[in-house]
Parts: C-alpha cells; sequence; structure tokens
C-alpha cells in the first residue's frame, strides 16, 4: 500500500500544495489531475523520492520513505518503481537498445531476453539500432515506457505521457501503460491535465490538486 500523510510543498515560503492525504492499495490505480502549475509534477517527483516534501510522510507498506538515507532511496526506487518522465529522459545520442541497457546495468539485471520482450511489445524492436535523436514523439514515449518497466516494478508513475499526442497515438499509449501494469500486477499512479485519460482507463482514485 502506499500511503501519503499530510504532505505539503512550499517553495519560496511560498505553499505550493498541502494536506494531501490518500492511501492506494495494491494493484489499484490514482489519477492526479489539475491544471498547469499546480504541482503536479513536484507531487510526482516526491512520491518517487526525487524531491523532499516541506512535511508529510509517504509509507510504501512499512517503509517510510524519507526516514532511508539517500542511497537507500536510489536502491528503493531502482527496485520498486517505473518512472515515465513528461521529458522522457532519454539519451538522445545513444540508440533505443542503448537506453535500456543502461536501465539494465543500473538496475544490475542481466535479463536482456525481459528488454527485447518489451521492445518486442512496445512495436520498437526492428528499431532497437536507431539513435533516439531520430524517433518520433510517440516512439520516444514507448521508449520511455519500456525502460519503465525494466526492473518489474510494483509501483508505476507517469508524468503527463499524452500531452504532446495526436488521439491515435493517445489510445495507444494509454493501453500499452495499461497493459504493462496488468502484466506485471503493478500499481498505476498518472498524473495529467489530458482530459481523454480519463474516458480511456478506469481509475480507482482520483485526486484533483487546486480544489
Amino acid at each position: 500500500m502506499l500511503i501519503c500523510e499530510n504532505l505539503s510543498f512550499s517553495i519560496d515560503g511560498q505553499k505550493l500544495f498541502s494536506n494531501i492525504d490518500f492511501k492506494i492499495k495494491k494493484e489499484k490505480d490514482l489519477l492526479i489531475t489539475g491544471p498547469s502549475g499546480i504541482g503536479k509534477t513536484t507531487l510526482l517527483s516526491i512520491l518517487c523520492g526525487l524531491q523532499q516534501p516541506t512535511s508529510g510522510n509517504i509509507f510504501y507498506n512499512d517503509i517510510c520513505l524519507y526516514n532511508l538515507a539517500e542511497n537507500k532511496i536510489d536502491e528503493f526506487r531502482g527496485n520498486q518503481l517505473g518512472i515515465v518522465f513528461q521529458n522522457f529522459n532519454l539519451i538522445n545520442t545513444f540508440t533505443i537498445k542503448q537506453n535500456l541497457q543502461l536501465a539494465n546495468t543500473a538496475l544490475d539485471l542481466k535479463d536482456n531476453d525481459h528488454m527485447y520482450d518489451l521492445l518486442q511489445r512496445v512495436g520498437l524492436a526492428d528499431k532497437s539500432h536507431v539513435t533516439v535523436s531520430k524517433l518520433s514523439i510517440g516512439e520516444k514515449q514507448r521508449v520511455a515506457i519500456a525502460r519503465a518497466f525494466i526492473g518489474k516494478p510494483k509501483w508505476v508513475f507517469c508524468d503527463e505521457p499524452t500531452s504532446s499526442l495526436d488521439d491515435n497515438n493517445t489510445d495507444m499509449i494509454i493501453q500499452l501503460i495499461k497493459e504493462e501494469c496488468q502484466r506485471y500486477k503493478s500499481s498505476l499512479i498518472l498524473i495529467t491535465h489530458d482530459k481523454r485519460i480519463q474516458s480511456l482507463l478506469n481509475f480507482n482514485e482520483i485526486l484533483e490538486l487546486g480544489e
């Protein structure tokens, strides 16, 4: 279970958000929505251990995330979480295969068959030798999704995964995320202001920032 208790974040003395509370059980999903600039990406970073909250606690089962040492937070994130960043965070001069191999190495994984299976399912096995800089936005998104599932995560976080996509690519990307989460029995926490997503996925919980 993911538990968020009384989470607040301030920058330069100004509160971005406060009093955020929710619980998400295993294999249940959460949609976090709200207008641009409300703090959705910051909240995702805090939930993933990338940025400390001003106050409040985050628990993954019996683990209080920010009671861990920084290197243990990094280790926990690598072993338990998968993240699809809004700007992809891919290395543009590397090939698709090299980007996924880098994630494999970072997690000390040697399961190349799993990596190739992921590439097959996201429809990029025949482009594994192509550098990321030559890919379309939709293809980059698919690489980012494949990388997020390299470690077979228990919790998957997606930050605006469809904001730059047309309707057809949006349908494909959301279906892909849904299928991979079901495959690994992962809980999905998806952050967006894209209204199309709510009609494509049935979320167990919805948190609207700014209300």
